[in-house]
């Protein structure tokens, strides 16, 4: 995971001064002649995509209970949630880059002010999502206001529709006219994700209004929010009015390229890291349950199951480890080959890896499929169901039929040296599983669909998996000393430190009206109750 430095909820004084009405001479006298003042907004939008994205391989991915620190050098699975995620920065940035838009002859509406209004709703539900309450109306306003008020988080989240909404309009207007003003502020430059092309963007915007509705499945009767309400309009007229992803093809991810931006797991750190990880038996536990292929691709036999005559095909030969258990028993059994480790093939073969999905199209699958199963709205659940599952096995060449070539590293050998097994595929016979077949629009269908939800977002989209579980329960976290946290899973992030210094007062009001004035890991905020 990028590393990520806090900050003040409200942007440092430098950028503060820039954005706020200074006179020219005094702009003249203290600008460096080596640093650009007069930035393209393409620039900035390059740094705030860049600040979107979640990489595998860090903290996430514990909290996800997806796989397991084993060596305390590296860190532990506690769940002693430290400060959340400060994007303040990233939405002056946000700001900055509409100004600069307008200042570049794009027009009142632009590609770059409306992925602003996306932005907006991204980073700061983002950031409420992990603590609850936020600075969101009274911040970044420079001098003007160094101690903003906090919205609600319900606040926080109409305002968000509000955006998706706006953000939505625009881009369809813009995919529509395709302006003939070609000046700098009117042309999208810059875009990482999907090459500068709006309509696949409107895609992703609304895709992502379908992930917040689902994040309210506990509030779906307030009024305000209309979860409902919004769910059936989106599907109603997804193919009018609100397009969403259709394909793997159109999926927000993040794609590595060596040497600029390596895949966080490559030929660089195998020998430091490989042995230092193990399987979760949260997320292996499952696949070997369901009998799933993707275990095959996603992580290797425990070795010790396989000298002891285990095929290193058969589900029984890949086992984790529960998250709660004590990192010294933990390192020992991994060393001892007991249990299984990610599959060093995919994983650390190459410096590119496999693309972060970051809003992707399985998980909008799966949330439709929910939001049927709860009966928000209409519709064939297990149909999306379906297309969840085949989209996540398509993201690793698993084919419905016939026969799959896995590989897995030949224990003891180094990187490069591997053995490959054939594997029979069938769809059908998997499917067909109770575990497996939709069992209708009731609890155990739910708790399938959130299963496979949680099988599809391995190693992507941050901190979604542990949201779900949050939410629902769903897949079933271990617990136990190794989680530390009195043997609990923690529900939110605290505040940073300097917030509660600088921003005292609002600070401290907002932690009273929320969690009784204790800033706890184990507070319960709005959204779950």
């Amino acid at each position: 995971m990028k590393t990520i430095i806090k900050k003040l909820f409200v942007a440092p004084v430098l950028c503060l001064l820039l954005a706020t009405g200074c006179s020219k001479s005094f702009e003249s006298l203290n600008q460096n002649p080596n640093k650009p003042y007069d930035v393209s907004p393409s620039l900035l939008l390059n740094g705030i995509l860049n600040d979107m994205y979640d990489a595998p391989y860090g903290s996430d991915e514990k909290y996800d209970q997806y796989y397991l620190i084993n060596y305390d050098y590296y860190g532990n699975n506690r769940y002693d949630f430290g400060s959340a995620t400060d994007s303040y920065q990233t939405l002056k940035s946000v700001m900055i880059m509409e100004a600069q838009s307008k200042a570049k002859g794009g027009e009142a509406v632009n590609p770059y002010e409306a992925l602003g209004k996306f932005f907006r709703a991204y980073f700061y539900t983002k950031m409420s999502l992990q603590v609850g309450d936020i600075p969101m109306d009274s911040a970044l306003n420079g001098l003007a206001n160094l101690t903003p008020k906090y919205n609600t988080q319900k606040e926080v989240f109409v305002q968000a529709f509000k955006w998706l909404e706006e953000a939505n309009a625009d881009l369809a207007k813009l995919v529509a006219t395709q302006s003939s003003n070609t000046t700098e502020g009117q042309v999208l430059k810059g875009d990482i994700y999907f090459n500068n092309n709006l309509s696949r963007w409107q895609k992703a915007v609304n895709t992502f209004r379908i992930r917040l509705l689902i994040e309210l499945s506990k509030k779906a009767g307030d009024g305000d929010l209309q979860v409902a309400q919004q769910f059936a309009m989106m599907l109603s007229t997804k193919s009018e009015q609100y397009p969403l992803m259709e394909s793997m093809d159109d999926n927000l991810q993040y794609t590595y390229i060596h040497p600029t931006n390596d895949y966080p797991n490559n030929p660089g750190n195998f020998g430091f890291d490989a042995l230092r990880y193990n399987a979760s038996d949260t997320y292996t536990g499952l696949l070997t349950q369901l009998k799933d292929p993707r275990v095959f691709v996603t992580m290797e036999p425990a070795t010790a199951l396989v000298a002891g005559g285990i095929s290193p095909t058969g589900f029984d030969a890949f086992i984790g480890a529960n998250a709660g258990e004590d990192l010294g028993s933990m390192y020992t059994k991994t060393n001892a080959g007991q249990y299984s480790l990610i599959n060093r093939h995919r994983y650390y073969d190459t410096f590119t890896g496999e693309p972060g999905i970051q809003i992707g199209y399985p998980e909008l699958c799966f949330n439709v499929a929910e939001a049927i199963n709860r009966g928000w709205i209409t519709g064939d659940a297990e149909a999306y169901y379906l297309k969840g599952i085949h989209a996540s096995m398509s993201f690793y060449n698993i084919p419905d039929n016939g026969p799959m070539t896995v590989y897995f590293l030949h224990p003891g050998a180094s990187l490069g040296t591997y053995d490959n097994y054939t594997v029979n595929l069938d769809f059908t016979n998997y499917y067909n599983q109770p575990a497996v077949k939709y069992n209708g629009n009731n609890e155990t269908g739910l708790a399938q669909v959130l299963q496979q939800k949680y099988l599809a977002l391995f190693r992507h989209s941050g901190l979604e998996a542990y949201y779900q579980y949050r939410r629902t329960g769903v897949p079933a976290f271990g617990t136990g000393p190794g989680t530390g946290n009195s043997v609990r899973i923690a529900w939110r992030f605290q505040y940073s430190q300097i917030e509660r210094t600088a921003n005292a007062d609002n600070y401290n009001n907002a932690v009273q009206r929320q969690y009784g004035g204790n800033d706890d890991i184990n507070g319960v905020m709005w959204i779950l109750k």
